[in-house]
């Protein structure tokens, strides 16, 4: 969901292209982009965003955490261990 995310909110093309970095960190997955908004994207009101927060809510006590810089979109998920 979050690498659909990433593609659906970004410029994608060979003169900008996104770059996607998926590792671990301190117990946490975590999905970083190189932010480059699309000018014009339908509104979704973060609906993808809420619905994993809520989904970790309900499994872990671990928040997720979303950060935005001028530069990058990170999004860290808790590791969940059976």
């Amino acid at each position: 969901m979050l690498v659909e995310n990433a593609i659906k909110h970004n410029i994608v093309s060979s003169e900008q292209p996104l770059h996607i970095t998926i590792y671990t960190d301190d117990n946490y997955l975590v999905v970083r982009n190189n932010l480059q908004k699309k000018l014009v994207i339908k509104e979704t009101g973060s609906i993808g965003l809420n619905n994993i927060r809520e989904r970790y809510n309900f499994f872990s006590s671990f928040p997720v955490i979303i950060e935005e810089t001028d530069d990058w979109f990170t999004v860290k998920l808790p590791l969940i261990k059976k």
